[in-house]
């Protein structure tokens, strides 16, 4: 992860093609992030109007390991829904790049409004 302190807004993802749809037809908030099955796709961008990167996390124990890096910005949205079924298929399952506390993944509510927020 690019940010070793930021912390995310998550909300359910409906599927992934909806989540491909939002991951490469907009621009989210650095402090975005969405839950699809047993995973979490969270904004590591380095700002709003750059390239969209999300840190793709998975559960375990008492933290989240980070399992890969996926640039959305530059994907079509065929592109981004084959990778994110790739991701739900644990193609990426064996792979850590850091982790991340859980308490840096919150709901909307506990979340509120950050410096990032739009």
């Amino acid at each position: 992860m690019l940010h070793s302190k930021r912390i995310w807004s998550i909300v359910p993802a409906e599927s992934a093609e909806w989540l491909a749809e939002q991951l490469t037809q907009c621009t989210w908030c650095g402090c975005n992030g969405f839950r699809l099955g047993d995973y979490v796709f969270v904004n590591d961008a380095t700002c709003a109007d750059g390239a969209q990167e999300y840190g793709v996390l998975r559960a375990d124990g008492d933290h989240y390991v980070q399992i890969e890096s996926l640039t959305f910005s530059w994907m079509t949205c065929d592109e981004a829904e084959s990778i994110i079924r790739r991701v739900l298929a644990g193609e990426f399952d064996h792979s850590t790049y850091g982790t991340v506390a859980r308490n840096r993944l919150q709901t909307p509510d506990q979340h509120g409004r950050c410096h990032l927020c739009a």
